[in-house]
């Protein structure tokens, strides 16, 4: 099976494509030290764990971190919409009376 794989350095690119890449770069290097204060907090709770493991725990405390944000986003139902009665809108919405 013949591999199409670059032998060496990769050849400098111009133009977007090479924009696309720096920004990327970029967006890697200023993760990088966050990645590695995470990294060695899974290692402090368990100093014996495997590198399997501790990207476990990596993967727990990444889902834990999404599932806080999206807590976070979603707004009480009363400031979604506002509350109509049969008088009208509740007190302090900003909506015209519905007929």
């Amino acid at each position: 099976m013949a591999s199409d794989a670059l032998e060496g350095p990769v050849p400098e690119s111009s133009g977007r494509g090479q924009a696309v890449l720096d920004l990327l770069d970029k967006a890697i290097g200023l993760q990088a030290p966050l990645v590695r204060k995470n990294i060695a907090r899974a290692r402090q709770r368990n100093p014996e764990a495997t590198p399997a493991e501790i990207v476990r725990t990596l993967e727990r405390m990444y889902v834990s971190a999404l599932a806080a944000a999206h807590t976070g986003c979603t707004s009480p139902p009363n400031l979604r919409t506002p509350q109509l009665t049969q008088h009208g809108p509740s007190r302090g919405s900003s909506t015209s009376k519905m007929i």
